[in-house]
């Protein structure tokens, strides 16, 4: 990625979270993006940050996150409004097939998304992600949809599934 396109991608980023494209609010960004990419040089040889990304395996990774972030927000609500809740939390440990750095990253921040769920840790090497449920009846439920989480992922961001067929 250009030393331009960085800029106008963390640019815009800094619009977004003013909520205003006045000119002052444009020029601050570009000044603030200039700043960050000079005291945080982008790593020489880094792989770009859109590799591999397919659109199709996007639409059908948001197509799935949207249905998970309804699904969970009504499971966790119901759950709260109950006079006797029987919350049963626990943590999943689930080994990821991919051991891509970015792959495990996009599933460790969309978990974080959905309600009742938060990644807890991640380790590199062996590829594995430890995730709290707020609700976890089953565990092995739990482990073949961070699994399909995983697949749907990795389709659309790229990687390759290092160990078994997740």
């Amino acid at each position: 990625m250009s030393l331009l396109a960085r800029v106008a991608l963390l640019t815009g980023i800094w619009l977004l979270a003013w909520g205003s494209a006045r000119p002052e609010t444009v020029v601050a960004g570009v000044a603030s993006s200039i700043v960050l990419l000079v005291a945080f040089p982008p790593a020489r040889g880094a792989a770009p940050l859109r590799r591999g990304v397919r659109p199709f395996a996007v639409a059908r990774l948001l197509a799935y996150l949207a249905w998970q972030l309804v699904t969970s927000n009504v499971v966790v609500a119901r759950t709260i409004l109950r006079r006797r809740a029987r919350v049963r939390t626990g943590v999943v440990v689930h080994e990821l097939a991919t051991a891509s750095p970015w792959v495990m990253t996009v599933v460790a921040n969309t978990i974080a998304l959905t309600p009742g769920t938060m990644t807890v840790d991640t380790t590199r090497f062996p590829p594995t992600i430890e995730v709290h449920f707020l609700l976890l009846d089953d565990p092995d439920a739990a482990r073949r949809g961070l699994a399909r989480l995983e697949r749907l992922v990795t389709a659309a961001v790229g990687g390759t599934v290092s160990r078994g067929d997740a």
